[in-house]
């Protein structure tokens, strides 16, 4: 057996390799037959590699040598050649957006670094396919992209003329609005700013068709509902494109009333392949959450858990400065809002009392929080609520975690172990648009630039931390994207500059945040995460190894096969 050598505390333990070899000794005795055998490959195992494994009724029954693993029973079983291809467990995405992602995958695209004239004509070309009474929906806008006083709803108008358009930005914390959605959402001079949102006006007062955070909500409600079937199409298309990138499992951070029936639907008809958990939105842009936590039980079904709840306690530390900071931004010049104010820190969506004692609440019910929490300041709310949880309910309580964590203060970093809560990174964020950068580093300087999101630390500081893609906000769902950038913290194909050189992480970790961890997070270690004697088949075949290909080329690693309890749901082409 070839090894690899590992951290323990992020990977794999000597215990599980202990099991491995208990496991393949104990099962050559078995009376029941294995179905299926993978055999002559490189199998990804704890602590190194094996070369073939055994699966009977979805469960893994052997993992070891060629020889060890024919020696168990398998009359009439399938033998799968490898080929010398890479078998490894499946990938986790702990953060994604799973119905609009399906939505945008038919929607009105925008590049990432668009200009005007670039948004202008993907916006005619999208008015040219719709039916009457449709709008223009869709995004990926970056404020770095226009020129000054450009982006208004009458530039839009331009190319939409009167059919309603609404193009988030690449966050998905802004939108763009032409005048008819305006008009539509009854959006004037006089309308005031929601609670934790803002109209972006000109001088005169009169709305530009910016919308931030909150008064997104306002244009929502106006906005044509899906139907069921709809919906259901939807999930189908985002799922099985996640199951061609080797995701098994999957944390859906904002489950709403606009589409939970037709998850419901897909997934207790057995349609939905991955583990899923699903976190209810919680008082975000208009919706409350309280009739769909009530009904969860009812929702939930097939791989399908609804025992978690989404909180959103910032924006984002872009051009409109809404992600709640220890310290002021920079007042950008021509900012609109809180962005021209000097000493802005930002938006704080909850006073601190509220979210202690919500989150105390969530946390006595044993549902898991996920907090959105961009900023250094609101980060320290989050770790102040699950301290308040952990006091008034005792530590056997769900394992929250904290999204994004852009930016982490020392303090609260050492807190992680204590607590018990994990940190969710974004590295797809990272190369997809240099404006975004150009942006995040115009507001917050350069100097918390040098630590932003600190994979490393959290790492070193024994905490679980895991990786969320946010897709659609993000472009590609693809998690080789997220491996490889972790490992390099440069632009895919390990290129370019090099994003705070020393959070970088080992292939071992990144292979553990992907997968391990990400079980873990969704209290399935105990079935997934590893390839174990006793655990689900939940595993992909590869066409490279990870762990040994350049570090260049990770990003273009293609998954031939993805497997799900023994399942075989993704063949490629």
């Amino acid at each position: 057996m070839t090894r690899y050598k590992t951290p323990q505390r992020t990977l794999f333990t000597i215990a599980g390799a202990l099991a491995l070899c208990a496991g393949s000794q104990a099962l050559a005795q078995s009376e029941r037959a294995a179905d299926t055998l993978f055999v002559n490959g490189t199998i990804l195992v704890p602590g190194g590699t094996a070369e073939a494994v055994a699966v009977r009724d979805g469960s893994i029954v052997a993992a070891g040598s060629k020889t060890d693993v024919m020696a168990v029973p398998h009359d009439g079983a399938k033998i799968v050649d490898l080929g010398g291809k890479t078998l490894m467990p499946g990938l986790y995405d702990s953060h994604v957006h799973l119905y609009m992602a399906g939505l945008e995958m038919r929607a009105c695209q925008v590049a990432p670094d668009s200009n005007a004239k670039a948004i202008l004509r993907s916006v005619a070309a999208c008015r040219a396919r719709l039916k009457p009474g449709e709008w223009i929906v869709g995004g990926g806008w970056v404020s770095g992209s226009f020129k000054p006083g450009e982006q208004t709803a009458r530039l839009l108008d331009k190319a939409s003329g009167d059919t309603p358009v609404l193009l988030y930005d690449q966050s998905r914390h802004s939108a763009w609005l032409n005048t008819a959605a305006l008009q539509l959402a009854k959006i004037t001079r006089d309308t005031p700013d929601p609670a934790g949102g803002a109209i972006e006006r000109d001088p005169a007062r009169k709305p530009t068709g910016i919308l931030r955070e909150q008064a997104m909500g306002l244009v929502d409600r106006v906005m044509p509902r899906k139907s069921v079937e709809d919906q259901v199409r939807a999930v189908k298309d985002a799922s099985d494109l996640m199951l061609s990138h080797g995701i098994v499992g999957l944390i859906d951070a904002m489950i709403t009333d606009d589409w939970a029936d037709g998850l419901s639907s897909y997934a207790r008809s057995g349609q939905l392949k991955q583990h899923m958990r699903g976190c209810i939105a919680w008082r975000w842009n208009g919706a409350s959450g309280e009739s769909l936590f009530a009904r969860r039980q009812q929702l939930q079904g097939g791989r399908l858990t609804l025992d978690c709840v989404k909180m959103f306690l910032d924006g984002v530390p872009l051009e409109a400065q809404t992600a709640a900071m220890l310290e002021p931004y920079h007042p950008l010049h021509g900012g609109h809002g809180i962005a021209g104010q000097a000493g802005n820190r930002g938006t704080l969506l909850y006073t601190s009392e509220d979210l202690k004692r919500l989150v105390s609440a969530f946390d006595r019910q044993g549902m898991h929080v996920k907090f959105h929490a961009a900023g250094d300041g609101s980060v320290h709310e989050a770790v102040e609520a699950i301290a308040a949880a952990r006091k008034a309910n005792g530590w056997s309580g769900p394992r929250h975690n904290i999204a994004h964590a852009t930016f982490i203060s020392e303090q609260d970093m050492a807190q992680t172990t204590a607590l018990d809560f994990a940190w969710e990174f974004s590295p797809y964020f990272w190369w997809p648009s240099p404006n975004i950068m150009k942006d995040m580093a115009a507001s917050v300087g350069q100097e918390r630039m040098s630590h932003l999101w600190p994979v490393r630390q959290a790492v070193d500081s024994g905490a679980l931390a895991v990786v969320g893609s946010d897709w659609p906000v993000v472009p590609a769902v693809n998690p080789w994207l997220a491996f490889e950038t972790l490992v390099s913290r440069q632009a895919p194909g390990a290129t370019g500059p090099v994003l705070s050189p020393t959070e970088r992480i080992s292939r071992e970790e990144a292979l553990a945040m992907l997968t391990r961890n990400g079980a873990a997070l969704m209290n399935r270690l105990d079935r997934g995460g590893t390839i174990e004697t006793g655990k689900m088949a939940d595993f992909i075949v590869v066409d490279r190894n990870p762990l040994t290909a350049p570090l260049g080329t990770i990003h273009d690693t293609k998954v031939l096969q993805t497997y799900i309890e023994g399942e075989l749901v993704y063949p490629a082409p």
